[in-house]
């Protein structure tokens, strides 16, 4: 496998002797740097979040369960509602049970009765990805759970993420379908909030109940990236279930640009952030690599290959 090094001296040779470099089958865009560099993601997009260029992208339009990536789509709809962050809410069954608090379902600690703030249910839906939380902050709004189910489509087609499909607002449910090119759109969005973009900065964070001390609570936040000094995250959100393996997305600032990097169907957390890294290096590789046609920018190009 290539390190960014040797990719970037590759690029080099490219620049300076562009036709013997072809002539070697030397890479032409950030897709080929990408095969090279054996990425394993299901799928995966890089994406100016200002331009809506593509850079790098596979299996970009392929549909997939985007476990907990649901979440900020939930976040989205709520604030549309304009909600009152000081509002307090009661934990319910309804909650536990769809967040599968007692089966292994990342939960906050909680039981029927808890009281928690609006703006406390968004970092935790957020940061740990608490599933009774989402569902409770859903229910904060007054709609139905199918009202507010319409909304979330609705907000995702509103952004261009046409082929994008939720049933819930947790992400528990495997038949709830994203694509990676209608994910960059959505966290993209998501991360434009401030009010977002500031939870997501977030290490971790107090959450306090309003009414029963004993289930105040430090939450932390499952993006690792976070701390990373090779990277500058401005937002980003983790997903995982059986079906969807770890999927990870994420607004970077790179060189001065805003990038969407989307990457689905990893075997590990740790490889999602890690080709998370890698695919935003190879984006602007991808640029100077365009430089070598000479012409119109020819970066990423989706392709279609089996999940299996």
């Amino acid at each position: 496998m290539l390190n960014k090094y040797v990719a970037t001296i590759i690029i080099s040779g490219l620049l300076i002797a562009p036709s013997f470099a072809m002539a070697l089958n030397m890479p032409t865009s950030g897709n080929d740097l990408a095969n090279m560099q054996g990425v394993s993601a299901q799928a995966y997009i890089v994406q100016d979040a200002t331009t809506g260029q593509v850079l790098i992208d596979k299996n970009a339009d392929m549909p997939w369960t985007p476990a907990s990536l649901t979440k900020l789509v939930t976040a989205l709809v709520v604030l549309d509602t304009k909600p009152k962050l000081t509002k307090t809410v009661a934990i319910t069954n309804q909650d536990q049970t769809l967040g599968a608090c007692t089966s292994g379902g990342a939960c906050i600690k909680a039981k029927v009765g808890v009281k928690f703030t609006v703006d406390g249910l968004f970092h935790a839906a957020l940061l740990p990805s608490a599933n009774n939380a989402a569902s409770a902050l859903a229910r904060s709004t007054g709609l139905s759970m199918d009202q507010f189910v319409a909304k979330m489509n609705q907000k995702a087609a509103s952004l261009g993420a046409v082929g994008t499909h939720f049933n819930e607002p947790t992400g528990m449910d495997p038949d709830n379908k994203i694509t990676a090119a209608d994910y960059a759109k959505i966290v993209t969005a998501a991360f434009s909030n401030a009010y977002l973009r500031a939870i997501a900065g977030l290490n971790n964070y107090s959450l306090r109940s309003t009414n029963n001390s004993r289930y105040n609570q430090t939450i932390k936040n499952t993006d690792k990236l976070l701390t990373d000094a090779d990277v500058e995250i401005l937002g980003a959100k983790t997903g995982y279930l059986t079906e969807s393996k770890y999927n990870f997305a994420s607004l970077i600032k790179y060189n001065g640009q805003e990038l969407a990097v989307v990457v689905l169907g990893e075997d590990h957390l740790y490889t999602a952030f890690g080709e998370t890294k890698l695919l935003t290096d190879l984006a602007g590789q991808a640029q100077l690599l365009a430089l070598v046609n000479w012409g119109p920018m020819v970066l990423g190009t989706s392709t279609v290959a089996s999940a299996n």
